[in-house]
């Protein structure tokens, strides 16, 4: 595959009708303030807003800012089920919460697991777990535990089928992962599937995703600069949301993403051994 040629005029059938935003995750403030822009530009209210949280990794708020739990490549609770995920996530958050004094560290930048000193300390902080933050400004909120750099896992799939089919129609997605780019626009993609797949070929559906945000999920590996690890999720990423597209227009979403998959003997669920 080549570079990628935005000369061809890229549909935008259905796009009205997505009703999707994306980004980082969020601190308190910076949550207010994506609250305040999806009103002014899609109309829509708290209440009609559900938070889609793609973040894998453990992780809360402290005094309305951002803490998580960090290993090399952001790999922390891979392989691990949502439901194991949010009930481990919760646990320490709530052990955390009435303690005087919390300590954490900062790292030298956001991709670096080396540690910055001293330590910070919080005297008597604020301790939220994300949904805590969201459901508090009447946002609904709905966790999908992914691995930083690769596709969902089948199970995680299965869930995000079974929450679209239930979500109203006019109901509005702040999808996110750690930094907004890769799980992000995966689940951007999906979405638009879900939404378009009878009225959009996947190529205008990953192209004009690829215009909207930093990724196009099509794109050669020499253009994206990744090597080792990350040459081979993002090539998995592709091939899946490929799949995803004709599972929708194979099932209607009548049925399982894993059932379906299975069947014709999809084998794409990859766990990292590095």
């Amino acid at each position: 595959m080549g570079r990628l040629d935005y000369s061809t005029k890229v549909s935008r059938e259905g796009m009205d009708q997505i009703h999707a935003a994306g980004g980082a995750d969020f601190t308190a403030k910076q949550f207010d303030w994506i609250l305040k822009k999806m009103k002014e530009i899609g109309g829509a209210a708290p209440g009609n807003i559900t938070v889609l949280d793609l973040r894998g990794e453990t992780h809360g708020l402290i005094d309305g800012n951002v803490f998580m739990r960090w290993i090399p490549n952001n790999y922390v609770n891979e392989g691990k089920p949502t439901e194991e995920v949010v009930a481990s996530e919760k646990k320490l958050v709530d052990s955390l919460k009435g303690k005087g004094t919390v300590e954490m560290y900062a790292t030298d930048d956001r991709w670096s697991a080396d540690i910055a000193k001293p330590k910070l300390s919080f005297k008597s902080p604020k301790l939220q777990t994300e949904e805590e933050l969201v459901k508090s400004t009447g946002a609904s909120y709905y966790r999908l535990a992914t691995t930083n750099h690769f596709r969902p896992d089948d199970h995680e799939v299965d869930l995000y089928v079974d929450f679209m089919k239930k979500l109203p129609e006019d109901r509005w997605l702040f999808i996110h992962c750690y930094a907004g780019e890769g799980r992000t626009t995966n689940f951007m993609v999906m979405t638009d599937i879900f939404k378009n797949y009878k009225k959009a070929s996947f190529d205008d559906i990953a192209a004009r995703q690829g215009l909207i945000g930093p990724v196009d999920v099509r794109a050669e590996l020499a253009v994206t600069g990744k090597t080792h690890y990350k040459m081979k999720a993002s090539v998995e990423r592709r091939i899946f949301l490929e799949q995803f597209y004709l599972y929708a227009k194979d099932t209607d979403f009548s049925k399982p993403w894993s059932q379906w998959a299975r069947a014709r003997g999809i084998c794409l669920k990859y766990y990292p051994d590095f």
